[in-house]
């Protein structure tokens, strides 16, 4: 194993436990901290959004700013902060825990959806004790969609670079074969 392979996954581990602490300490964080960033994220796509409708159609394209934030809070909040755990937690299993067989590359896979949809259960567990927070299951559902929706990308990718390297692998022992047939035919 190359030095700079084992730099890439140590990244990608580093990277995947940051993002495990920021989850941790985002669901920590109290009721009206949370709404207030939240809110600031909201407001500041929607005034984007609006403003930029407003110079092409001359009308605001969103008028309920409370349901805007509700959909963004789901959307980046929960789903896409699980889409960016996932892609590390997937490029670190993937690449950390080495497969030789396909039983134990899919026992990889089942182990790292099971991790998110843990781990997306454990966030809500902390905001159902934190002051002004709710614990709500329709959460844990979107972080885990967002959470196996980047595994799934990951493992895909990893999946055909397999194949494609069994692939060539036997297409060079096929080739490595008939050269050692054309070897001993010359030979005799």
């Amino acid at each position: 194993m190359s030095k700079k392979y084992k730099i890439i996954r140590l990244i990608f581990l580093i990277l995947f436990i940051i993002c495990c602490i920021i989850l941790i300490i985002e669901a920590a964080t109290p009721g009206i901290n949370s709404a207030n960033k939240s809110n600031a994220i909201s407001d500041t796509i929607a005034k984007v959004i609006n403003d930029f409708s407003e110079a092409v159609s001359k009308k605001p394209k969103i008028t309920n700013l409370n349901e805007f934030r509700f959909f963004i809070r789901k959307l980046i909040g929960h789903y896409g902060a699980f889409l960016i755990m996932g892609i590390f937690a997937a490029l670190s299993f993937m690449m950390y825990f080495r497969y030789r067989t396909w039983k134990v590359f899919i026992i990889k896979v089942i182990s790292l959806f099971s991790f998110g949809f843990i781990f997306a259960g454990i966030t809500e567990i902390i905001q159902y004790f934190t002051p002004d927070r709710a614990g709500v299951i329709s959460d844990v559902f979107i972080d885990f969609l967002g959470f196996i929706t980047s595994v799934s990308i990951v493992v895909l990718i990893f999946f055909i670079i397999i194949f494609k390297t069994l692939k060539n692998k036997e297409k060079l022992d096929n080739t490595l074969e008939i050269e050692e047939i054309e070897n001993e035919k010359m030979d005799n």
